[in-house]
């Protein structure tokens, strides 16, 4: 424990300087080999948005009876990816969640979903008029391409349905692509009664 350090002290022909010269020129190697897998693993380059918000739509009735029972509303048209990156194959799948905004007493949910298989096929509502659906899309992307979602929505007709009112609700679409990542779209949905 007492033994003497100088600057010139050599065991087995390793000098300080030496192990401080080696671990300096191997830090920047170090370095690029740790970021190399993170550049290398950076995902699928696909964008996700919400086509025609705030478009008008018509709500259709959840018991399909007569005509005149549907509503007129606001809302997006569909929702759509744009792969700018390299050909991607692989499951795509999503969840929606639309939820109301305030006091209302009827769900909105949607009716289909082109491009995509909806599940489930009806929507159905939980007792706070909120509707939960999942969806899934297994045809993968070429590079360049933009692939499209149209959507219709209705409403939760009930007996006693209100009248003369508008509800608000939002709408939450999650979508999950083949390498794992998320994008989360979000918007808005009128129902006038």
């Amino acid at each position: 424990m007492n033994a003497k350090l100088t600057g010139n002290n050599k065991e087995n022909g390793v000098s300080r300087r030496r192990v401080v010269a080696g671990v300096a020129w191997s830090l920047p190697v170090i370095a690029t080999a740790i970021a190399a897998p993170a550049a290398a693993a950076s995902g699928i380059s696909a964008t996700t948005a919400l086509v025609g918000q705030a478009s008008p739509i018509t709500f259709l009735s959840s018991t399909g009876t007569g005509t005149g029972t549907n509503q007129p509303g606001t809302g997006p048209t569909g929702f759509q990816i744009q792969n700018a990156g390299a050909p991607f194959t692989g499951v795509i799948t999503g969840t929606v969640n639309i939820k109301p905004t305030g006091s209302v007493t009827a769900g909105a949910g949607i009716q289909s979903m082109s491009t995509a298989t909806l599940t489930p096929a009806s929507p159905a509502y939980t007792a706070a008029f909120e509707y939960n659906a999942t969806f899934v899309y297994a045809g993968g992307m070429t590079s360049g391409q933009n692939l499209n979602f149209p959507m219709t929505f209705q409403y939760q007709r009930l007996n006693g349905s209100p009248s003369k009112t508008t509800f608000n609700y939002t709408l939450t679409i999650t979508l999950r692509l083949p390498d794992g990542t998320d994008r989360i779209l979000t918007g808005a949905l009128t129902v006038a009664y």
